[in-house]
């Protein structure tokens, strides 16, 4: 007949052991999550064209210290990549530079 395992202070750390490899190699198949990268959205100010679809409002900020128009530029084309868009065209900026207002497009 079989037995039931029974975890005696000699097989403990083994079972132990055991668990700790299988969970690292269960973490280990799991990928970070994937960040959308605002490098290839085209910025301008003009309306995109007609065959380019509006996806909605974006906005970029940066809240550095010492922050720039390019840094919250950056944050808005990520907020436009996060929603598809190809194309962002500018409606509005504050007076420091450190927030941006657009309307995302795809645009085939």
């Amino acid at each position: 007949m079989h037995r039931p395992l029974k975890l005696t202070p000699f097989n403990r750390p083994v079972t132990l052991s055991l668990l700790l490899v299988l969970t690292g190699l269960l973490s280990s198949c799991f990928s970070p999550p994937i960040k959308p990268e605002g490098k290839n959205i085209k910025v301008s100010r003009m309306d995109p064209g007609p065959d380019c679809r509006p996806l909605g409002a974006v906005e970029g900020r940066s809240l550095k210290t010492k922050s720039t128009f390019e840094e919250a530029l950056e944050d808005l084309k990520t907020d436009a990549a996060r929603k598809g868009a190809t194309d962002v065209k500018i409606e509005s900026s504050s007076g420091l530079g450190t927030a941006v207002r657009g309307e995302a497009f795809f645009c085939p």
